[in-house]
């Protein structure tokens, strides 16, 4: 491995590394143990960092996470958009490959920006991304919870219902995370076969058996969007890039992935195309199955996927794939605490938050990060007791252009390194086409970021605080972030408490 080059501008907090002078220390010294001096185990195979990402995107999230909402804003039209996110976003994964390939350390965007543009740079791009995906967190439980009711006809109506379901869900999510490495790997295998049965095998029984509309459905828009306008196209890429997310976690266990370099891209790309193939077929499956699409575009039918599977599968059939949906769900929120504990652990070893010295503990056996994961079981806590409320509404509001503002934070580094030249590849590269890739990439990043955070009455209603909620947010988090920071500026040790980065 090619040691990190010196950080591309950004001066370093006092007291912490700048990036890549943990790769510059003097020949022969000793890397400072982390803190709980323990090590992670490199257990993790191309194929346990391809699961992770795959359950961390679900394609039941993916399809039903966007459908309803799409079909009746956009019309069946919005389908066409997908292959465009799709397009987007893989760009996206090649280029942040290549960065991982570069840098293969624990914590993902928090730790490639820090290496790209320096500690404080990567500090606030990894704060964003964390409370991006803790809010994400809370939302797919709430759905997990609503899906697992469905399937098992329990009312939970009742707001107090709801909150205790979500939290049963997160409890399992936490509990199937600390045991053992072992038992994560087998539920998000076999969560992995539940959603594949029922994403493509609902798909294909669909349309062989259920197709009520012709294909050529898809090029009709929605009364609501104000017909086939500049504005409908942005709101259908917008609302298409909700699909495509999460790809980038398997970065956030490089230290856990054997050959790293190589096996992470590869799990970047090819998560993405899995996902992107399998929400494709089942959402066009789904739209040409639509018993009454006249009375989704008018806003009579608010649940089109429930109607649809109602409709075609009966009640019995419909409370097995409620069960299906709501394993994906479930195995989505376990994925997604994975990730964003890594990224808290990375943090946590780099003494870049408070209470570093505990967060950083690994479990003694299995060198699983017990605290950062407890953490992230408790944070959210707060925000479920907001469901229902404005400020529940901006907060998700928020999670999709927080992680598109993430991503162009990292691809926005990378340009800057490479317009200084001192960028050096790593295992896996692009070659020539690695910048023109970069700056495509990073092109649609931040096309997407502006394009979701736009204020649309026609998405948020007419309450100015949903229209700007990414804005509000950012903005928020941003000023809570300055907060923390500088109760840590002086102790972070950014990249020196990693052995592995010592050593190259």
């Amino acid at each position: 491995m090619e040691a990190p080059p010196p950080a591309a501008g950004a001066a370093a907090a006092p007291g912490s590394a700048p990036a890549g002078a943990a790769a510059g220390a003097p020949s022969g010294s000793a890397a400072p143990a982390p803190p709980g001096g323990q090590q992670l185990k490199r257990d993790f195979t191309l194929t346990s960092a391809f699961s992770l990402a795959f359950a961390y995107m679900s394609p039941i999230v993916c399809i039903y996470g966007v459908f309803a909402i799409a079909l009746a804003l956009v019309g069946p039209g919005f389908w066409l958009a997908m292959p465009v996110a799709f397009a987007g976003q893989l760009l996206v994964a090649y280029a942040l490959g290549e960065v991982a390939s570069r840098y293969p350390f624990q914590g993902s965007l928090y730790a490639w920006a820090g290496r790209l543009l320096g500690p404080t740079y990567g500090w606030f791009t990894g704060w964003a991304y964390v409370w991006t995906v803790l809010i994400a967190l809370v939302t797919v439980a709430v759905g997990a919870a609503q899906f697992w009711a469905a399937a098992f006809e329990i009312d939970i109506s009742a707001k107090s219902s709801l909150i205790a379901g979500s939290v049963i869900v997160l409890a399992i999510a936490t509990v199937s995370n600390m045991l053992t490495r072992k038992l994560l790997r087998i539920m998000i295998a076999a969560s992995i076969t539940v959603e594949v049965i029922a994403s493509i095998g609902l798909g294909v029984w669909l349309i062989a058996f259920h197709n009520v509309n012709p294909l050529s459905a898809v090029f009709e828009n929605g009364a609501g969007a104000g017909g086939w306008s500049f504005s409908t196209v942005l709101l259908a890429v917008g609302l298409a890039g909700w699909s495509f997310l999460g790809f980038e976690s398997s970065g956030a266990i490089g230290e856990e992935v054997e050959d790293a370099p190589r096996n992470v891209p590869k799990a970047l790309r090819y998560s993405l195309m899995a996902i992107a193939a399998i929400g494709i077929f089942g959402a066009l499956a789904l739209l040409l199955a639509v018993p009454d699409i006249g009375a989704v575009l008018s806003g009579e039918d608010v649940d089109p996927i429930t109607t649809t599977l109602s409709y075609h599968l009966g009640e019995t059939g419909m409370r097995i794939f409620n069960a299906m949906f709501a394993i994906g769900f479930t195995a989505c929120a376990l994925g997604l605490q994975v990730g964003i504990s890594r990224v808290i652990w990375s943090f946590a070893r780099d003494r870049a938050l408070p209470g570093s010295n505990w967060l950083a503990k690994l479990s003694k056996r299995e060198a699983i990060p017990l605290n950062a994961l407890a953490v992230t079981a408790v944070l959210p806590l707060p925000i479920f007791f907001l469901t229902g409320s404005n400020v529940y509404s901006v907060l998700v509001g928020f999670v999709i252009g927080g992680w598109y503002l993430t991503f162009a934070m990292v691809l926005i580094a990378a340009v800057i390194v490479r317009r200084r030249g001192v960028w050096k590849p790593g295992p896996w590269s692009l070659g020539r086409a690695s910048l023109p890739i970069l700056v495509l990439a990073l092109i649609w990043a931040v096309f997407e970021t502006i394009n979701i955070s736009w204020p649309r009455e026609i998405v948020s209603g007419p309450d100015w605080w949903l229209q700007w909620s990414v804005v509000l947010v950012t903005v928020v988090l941003g000023a809570l972030g300055a907060l923390v920071f500088m109760t840590v500026r002086r102790t972070m040790r950014f990249g020196q408490q990693n052995p592995e980065e010592q050593e190259s």
